[in-house]
């Protein structure tokens, strides 16, 4: 028999366990000891009997009271320990899906109090020279913060931390060496502990929690939990990290691309402008009607690359309206590319195709006509394109098709454009198809399975 195991499923201390099998032994030895010794020589049998009774009733109230305190408390400890597990759970969810980094940084503070069951938090990152970079608060009050000033510059306990590498855990702060006080108008903390954040032995950040709520200091199992937060944090922060740098070399690799296709193709017309206005000016004099038709070429070339140009400005423009049905959203997106890009853009939505398309399809519907119609205003030269979206048995489809000057698809170069779209498919669980060849423009299809539960 498992002595530490009391009832079906709840395991208790052995010592707990040794208590309410042995102490009610030892009260009924203690009860008959008394009766045989005492109570029967020195009282009636009538008394006896009850002062035996009321002395027995006595010490088992006295044993159960002491009991159910100890059963509360083990209670108490392990709702917290639920609360906690929970908490780290949703933290390891919500900070897995955070990108940004100052809203990461704000949500691992807040996360920390409710784990550690702080009052106050503090999520600090500091430079080689020791000195803090950032700090973010829980718990604090923007008008508490304003009345404390300036950011704490490192000292104390705060710059220990970082030092010392490790958990440091206080009953007060004040007792401590490195303490140095607090500045005015801070509020009263006692109580602390603070964890590292690090990533492969390096630190990325510090938690700082003050003042355990409904106990006097923190415990072993709040160390416990908050090192399994800052594990997530860190490679949360990592994540974020990464992301970050991803999407500045991709902001590096459109400007590149930008400049490539400016250089190949506005400037270069703008360049040939130059050199066909400067023949026709020595052309005035001598030969006045040939001038005026080179000049009349001219502005016909000046107009495309005017066109050309305000295609640019639109591929850069943030496209919006995917929240919209499909039936609104994508009208509106053509005649905004046709007027800017002077494309005469056919439109041809089937209503029932839209209603069996979840969000999720809607959304990759819209983002990649975005993108296929700002590549065709870029770069395929065309002056007219249709967009179709319809059913196709299981699958719903979305057609582009244009008359531009179209490529070579087998040797197509993955632009951010073409890469977008085929990430958005992939997102969907959708399958893109892309057919072109010189001359004879290009065909883009966006085969979407109908997903369960979607409306019919």
């Amino acid at each position: 028999m498992n002595l530490g195991v009391l009832g079906r499923h709840r395991v208790y201390p052995r010592r707990l366990v040794a208590a309410a099998l042995v102490l009610p032994v030892l009260l009924l030895a203690a009860l008959v000891g008394l009766d045989y010794w005492v109570l029967e020589p020195s009282l009636p049998s009538a008394v006896g009997h009850a002062a035996l009774l009321a002395i027995g009733a006595a010490g088992v109230v006295a044993f159960s009271v002491v009991i159910l305190e100890r059963l509360g408390e083990l209670q108490e400890r392990e709702a917290a320990q639920s609360r906690r597990l929970r908490a780290l759970n949703e933290a390891g969810l919500a900070l897995s899906a955070e990108l940004d980094t100052e809203t990461l940084l704000h949500k691992i503070a807040e996360l920390a109090r409710i784990v550690g069951n702080a009052k106050y938090v503090a999520l600090g990152t500091f430079d080689e020279q020791g000195v803090v970079t950032r700090f973010y608060t829980a718990g604090i009050s923007e008008e508490i913060r304003e009345r404390i000033g300036s950011l704490p510059v490192g000292k104390g306990i705060l710059g220990l931390l970082p030092r010392e590498a490790r958990p440091i855990r206080l009953a007060n702060l004040r007792d401590h060496p490195a303490s140095v006080g607090f500045p005015p108008n801070h509020p009263p903390m006692n109580s602390f502990l603070g964890v590292p954040i690090r990533w492969r032995g390096e630190s990325v950040g510090n938690l700082y929690l003050t003042e355990k709520q409904g106990e006097k200091e923190f415990t072993l199992e709040d160390e416990e939990a908050l090192l399994a937060l800052a594990a997530q944090a860190a490679i949360a922060i990592e994540n974020a990290r990464l992301y970050a740098q991803t999407s500045q070399i991709s902001v590096l690799e459109e400007r590149h691309r930008i400049g490539m296709d400016l250089h190949d193709g506005a400037i270069q017309s703008l360049y040939g402008l130059g050199l066909l206005i400067e023949g026709a000016s020595e052309q005035v004099k001598r030969e006045p009607d040939e001038a005026r038709a080179v000049l009349a070429r001219a502005v016909d070339r000046l107009n495309a690359a005017i066109a050309d140009l305000r295609s640019y400005v639109l591929g850069l423009r943030p496209i919006r309206g995917s929240d919209g049905p499909l039936g609104q959203s994508l009208p509106n997106l053509a005649a905004q590319i046709a007027t800017n890009a002077l494309l005469d853009v056919d439109v041809r939505i089937d209503p029932q195709a839209e209603s069996r398309l979840d969000h999720a399809a809607r959304e990759a519907v819209f983002y990649v006509a975005a993108d296929a119609l700002g590549n065709v205003a870029r770069h395929a030269r065309a002056r007219h394109v249709v967009l179709a979206l319809r059913s196709e048995g299981a699958a719903i489809v979305l057609e582009i098709t244009d008359d531009g000057v179209g490529f070579q698809s087998d040797r197509a170069v993955s632009g951010l454009g073409l890469r977008n779209m085929r990430e958005r498919a992939f997102d969907a669980g959708a399958r893109l198809e892309l057919e072109s060849r010189p001359g004879a423009g290009t065909r883009l299809v966006l085969r979407l399975p109908v997903r369960k539960g979607a409306v019919a």
